[in-house]
Order: C-alpha cells, then structure tokens, then sequence
C-alpha cells in the first residue's frame, strides 16, 4: 500500500453566521375549502427555488424537516447554501474557494463534512460546524475518494483513496486523537457497524454469487464474521445492517439484523441485472426498522426494463408504495421520513404522507 499522505487540523473561522441571499421563489397553494365546511383548511406552502444553471452545483441533503442544504458556485467561491420549503429563504453557510466535489451532513445535524479539491492528485477533507467554523480539515494523496463518516461519531471517518492505477489505500481518522491510520482491509467500500466496528464484504468467488459479511474492530484489531453468505450487497444504520441476498425464485431477499446477527425483519422485491452483477438501488435509512428503497414492479435485464422504479417505504417488512414513476437517480428522505428527494438533480420532492410529488428545483431555460 501506499503511504504518502499529508495531514493537518487546524480550528479557523472561515465565514460566521448565515448570510441572507435572495433568490427567485415561487409560492405554491396555500389553503383549500373543504365541501360543505366554510373553514379554511390550511396546507403546507412549499415554495420553488429557480436556479441559475451556470452556478448551481448539487443538492446535498436534509438539514431540517424544512431545510435543504445546497452547493453553488458565486463569483469564483463555492457557497454552501440552504433552502426553506416554508419560507423561501435561502441562507449561505459556508464559503470556500477550492472545488466542494462532495457535502455530508452529520445525523446529529451539528456537523457538516466537505469533501474539496484544488487539483487532481489530492484531496482535503473538510469538518464544518453549522456557524460556518472549520474544526477539522485531512489532505489525502488520492485521485478518487470515498468516505464514511460513523453514524453516532462524527469525529471517526473512513477514507478510501484511489489512484490512478485503481489501487486504494484505506484510511481510518479519528479526530479526538488527529490520527490517520492505514487500514489493511482488501474491501475498498465497508461501513461503520455502530460506533467501534466496520462491516466488510468478502467475495471469494463471482460477484453474481454474492459473498460474507466479515466485521473488524479497530481498537482491539479483532476480526469476526456474520453466519450469512450470499451477500450482494449490504448497508448500515449505526448499529444496524441491512443485507441482500437473490434467493431461488431470483428475486432479491433483504434482511434487516443487528450486530449480533439476530433478524428484526425480512421482505421480498424484484432485482434487476445487467448481465455481469445485479443491480441494487441505494437504500435511504429511516431508521433502524424503515428504509426507503426505489424499485421497478417487475425483474428482469436492465437494459429490458419496461416498468417505471417506484419509491417503497418498508417499515418492520412491510412495504408500501409512496410515489409511481420516480427517476432512480438521488434519493434523500428528510429526517423524520415525511418528505424524500428523487429526480437527477433531487428536484423533485414527494409527500409521503400525501404520496404526492412536485418539482421544487426548477433551471430556466
């Protein structure tokens, strides 16, 4: 593996406070009149933000059940901005002049993680706090990166480095100590299993056939293994895993369980392929028991499909459509799971509650 890296923390204020910013705003409904009730029945105003397509950059996430941060880029700096659905105000929380090629958002919401760039061998890695303070900042000889930040610590991240021959190099931070420590695990994508273990997926033999779930822990450097095979793909919620496995009818079974492999719950759904690997949408945790998952209504070959995906909420294996024909591009649910994301650029936004979906982004031509 290669050890060539550079570190450094530092504790600066880069930008204070929010800075109000004005943008065009659409209002939508705001009451309707029931039959046969003279009383006016309030619904939520969800405004629409119209963006310039020369500055807009991505949509991140949810900040709050009514805030979405966004990035844009604004007289050569890039802007970390956020949006309320309620009022229209669009807020600036952080500016930065290198490239912000990725934005996180900690589940406790107090932490954001920016994932920068001022050239093409290396990476800096960006701890924010929400008054726009730096409070931790890692640069890594990389020409891809990929990162996951622990669920209940903020201060633990891992980072896969790739370079330009594809080989990684696994990184474990830990930001109490300012330590980056090299990871001698073969899997370039685990996950955080709770606050002191990391997941791995160990494929021994054709990705089709799935492989184990191998755990890691390191403090102790212990190593230990899930009694599952057959693993396609898998996913963590703190302590928490989801796996998938194609059982016999060649449809996709996932398991939800806990660290100590005991299942909490089990359900069904058409899997798709494309030939060489099965194709597994991206789950969108709720929490430990809901996950939003897109979907198509039949199986098949990708490049076979006819059937529109689909956005399933699944609470304890059961599962309920929540919006027909979405995009199966980004999807972010907000924190209580009320209002999801969907669309190429997250423009549009659905009400789970209503199962309505709406545009909310919109680029004028």
């Amino acid at each position: 593996m290669r050890k060539r890296i550079f570190i450094f923390c530092v504790t600066v204020m880069l930008l204070t406070g929010c800075s109000k910013k004005t943008n065009e705003i659409i209002d939508g409904p705001t009451a309707v009149e029931q039959p046969g009730n003279n009383e006016l029945i309030k619904e939520e105003v969800t405004k629409t933000l119209v963006a310039d397509p020369s500055k807009f950059h991505f949509v991140a996430d949810w900040l709050t059940e009514s805030k979405v941060i966004y990035v844009e880029k604004v007289n050569g700096h890039y802007q970390v901005n956020s949006f309320d659905f309620e009022s229209g105000q669009t807020d600036t929380l952080y500016e930065d002049e290198s490239i912000i090629i990725d934005l996180l958002i900690h589940p406790s919401k107090k932490y954001l993680l920016l994932h920068t760039s001022d050239n093409a061998a290396s990476a800096t890695i960006k701890i924010v706090t929400m008054d726009g303070a730096v409070q931790d900042e890692v640069i890594v000889a990389s020409t891809e990166l990929a990162i996951e930040w622990n669920d209940t610590d903020p201060s633990l991240i891992l980072l896969t480095a790739f370079h330009q021959d594809w080989t990684f190099d696994l990184f474990i931070y830990n930001g109490k100590v300012e330590s980056l420590d090299l990871l001698a695990i073969e899997d370039p994508f685990p996950k955080w299993l709770g606050e002191d273990k990391i997941a791995v997926g160990y494929v021994e033999g054709h990705v089709l056939d799935g492989g184990e779930i191998h755990t890691y822990e390191p403090l102790t450097k212990k190593w230990g293994q899930l009694d599952i095979s057959g693993v396609v793909y898998f996913d963590t919620y703190e302590d928490t895993l989801l796996v998938v496995r194609i059982n016999g009818d060649k449809d996709a079974h996932y398991t939800i369980m806990g660290q100590d492999g005991m299942i909490s719950s089990e359900w069904t759904m058409p899997v798709i392929s494309n030939y060489s690997e099965w194709v597994i949408p991206d789950v969108e945790w709720g929490s430990s028991e809901t996950v939003f998952i897109p979907a198509p209504d039949e199986g098949g070959q990708l490049d076979e499909l006819l059937s529109p995906y689909r956005l399933i909420r699944v609470i304890e294996g059961r599962q309920d459509v929540v919006a027909d024909d979405i995009t199966a591009g980004v999807l972010r649910c907000s924190p209580s799971g009320q209002k999801c994301l969907t669309g190429y650029s997250a423009e549009k936004l659905i009400d789970i509650k209503k199962k309505t979906q709406t545009t909310w982004l919109t680029f004028p031509e």
